[in-house]
C-alpha cells in the first residue's frame, strides 16, 4: 500500500470510467456473480443512476497506475425509496436526517483480492467520508460477508436494522454511523 494513490472522482468523470470501474466490481465479487443482482451488466445500470444523484462522489485508490480499490456513494434523497425496503420501522431520527438531505448513503466498497488485508479498504473508507458534511452515514452488508461486516463494526458502523434494497437483490444489513 505505499504507492497507493488516491483520487476523488465526481459522477461525471466516474462515469467516463465505467468500464474500469466494473472491471474492478466482476474481480472483487467474483465469486458472488450470480447473473442477476450481481452481474456486470446490473452494476452498470446501478451505477449509471448512482453517478447521477446529488452529492456522488469516488474515491479510486491506484497502486502503480493499477486500480487496487474504490468506494463511493451518495446523499439520500430526502423525497426518495431508499428506506422502501427496509424490514421495520426506520427510526424518526433517521427519517428526519434523510428528509434534511444529511445521509450519505456508501453504496460500494471493493478491493481487488491482490490489495486486501493490507489496509486499503480502511483508506478508502476515511477518505471518503472525511470530505462529507452530511450528519449520518448509512452501508449495506451482506450478512454472509464476513470480512466486510467485522471491518464495518470495528470502524464505528452500527446495526439498524434488514433492508432489501431491490426486488431481485438479497436481504441486507444496513448500517448506520455519525458522520
Amino acid at each position: 500500500m505505499a504507492d497507493l494513490k488516491l483520487r476523488r472522482l465526481d459522477g461525471k468523470e466516474a462515469d467516463g470510467e465505467r468500464e474500469v470501474l466494473a472491471d474492478v466490481y466482476e474481480e472483487a465479487y467474483a465469486d458472488k456473480l450470480d447473473g442477476a443482482f450481481r452481474s456486470r451488466a446490473a452494476f452498470l445500470d446501478r451505477l449509471s443512476a448512482y453517478v447521477q444523484r446529488p452529492g456522488f462522489e469516488l474515491v479510486a485508490g491506484e497502486d502503480g497506475g493499477t486500480l487496487a480499490g474504490y468506494v463511493f456513494g451518495f446523499v439520500i434523497a430526502p423525497a426518495g425509496s431508499w428506506w422502501g425496503g427496509f424490514r421495520g420501522e426506520v427510526p424518526e431520527e433517521v427519517r428526519r436526517l434523510t428528509g434534511q438531505g444529511k445521509v450519505f448513503a456508501i453504496s460500494e466498497l471493493m478491493v481487488r483480492p491482490a490489495w486486501r488485508r493490507r489496509g486499503v479498504a480502511r483508506l478508502l473508507h476515511d477518505e471518503l467520508l472525511a470530505s462529507r458534511d452530511e450528519k449520518l452515514g448509512t452501508i449495506l452488508v451482506d450478512p454472509g460477508n464476513v470480512p466486510a461486516r467485522s471491518a464495518y463494526y470495528a470502524w464505528g458502523w452500527e446495526k439498524l436494522g434488514e433492508i432489501r434494497p431491490f426486488d431481485n437483490s438479497p436481504v441486507f444489513e444496513s448500517l448506520i454511523k455519525q458522520l
